[in-house]
């Protein structure tokens, strides 16, 4: 890549970066909080705010924009995507059994942590970590009145969850696909490390390699889109209307300058 197209790419992800910092701040000082359904707001932008970050920092880092790496971040964006799609089929009840799972994870967390520090030699009673992860709780829920799930925060799979939010298409084109990556599995593990030797005598034994993945742009535009098809579904759940192209087109108007540029550039 010429110096020229890298000044050039570097401009279109800082432009596409003030894009996004401006997101939620439009879409939180547009509406008028219900304070009886906080829980709705929190979660649901909590939600939008998490996608939003995984973006930005997504996009902020080049490196990252590898087979290797792009697919974990993206599949832990459509993860989210899903989690929220379901929610938003029943807001009020689905944002606070989200919240009261999430509680009882981390209870769950820190007694594990406890019962180690007991098995080290330890006084969990003064244990940093401890007490500020008790505080946190209690801050929300007290410890005593915190239950702990150890099944699926929904009650049921990711797939079931993706057909009833009507995303089971997203859910096989890329949440499926992109797990593989995730949890390392022999689909991604032997087209990215592993190569079949050289040596007749090894009868097409694959060996082990650690590649120098290139670096692909196109990653920038799925993360920017499953982005937007958070904010498409948040807007409407919300009813929020702005009078304005959405940051994803607007990306694409840019990333189609840079384009022309580069195939002009290159004859």
């Amino acid at each position: 890549m010429t110096k020229e197209m890298k000044n050039a790419l570097n401009s279109l992800v800082k432009y596409y970066i003030q894009e996004l910092r401006s997101q939620i701040p439009k879409r939180w000082n547009s509406l008028i909080i219900d304070l009886a359904k906080k829980e709705v707001y929190e979660v649901l932008f909590g939600q939008l705010a998490r996608q939003v970050t995984l973006c930005l920092q997504f996009v902020k880092n080049p490196n990252c924009w590898t087979f290797d790496l792009a697919p974990v971040i993206l599949r832990c964006m459509a993860d989210n995507y899903i989690n929220f799609a379901w929610i938003a089929k029943d807001v009020d009840d689905r944002s606070k059994k989200f919240i009261l799972y999430g509680l009882g994870q981390e209870k769950l967390s820190f007694e594990h942590r406890k019962d180690q520090i007991i098995k080290d030699g330890g006084d969990p009673n003064k244990d940093p970590l401890v007490k500020y992860n008790e505080a946190w709780l209690n801050s929300q829920r007290y410890t005593f009145l915190t239950e702990v799930n150890i099944g699926s925060w929904s009650g049921i799979s990711i797939r079931q969850m993706a057909e009833e939010a009507d995303c089971i298409d997203f859910y096989n084109y890329v949440y499926t696909p992109f797990s593989s990556v995730a949890h390392n599995m022999w689909g991604h593990l032997t087209r990215y490390n592993l190569v079949v030797s050289d040596n007749p005598l090894h009868k097409n034994l694959k060996i082990p390699v650690i590649n120098e993945s290139f670096i692909d742009i196109y990653n920038i535009k799925l993360a920017a889109m499953y982005l937007d098809k958070m904010i498409r579904l948040f807007d409407g759940v919300f009813k929020i209307k702005l009078d304005e192209k959405s940051a994803y087109d607007k990306l694409l108007s840019e990333f189609k300058k840079f384009e022309n540029q580069f195939l002009k550039n290159n004859g």
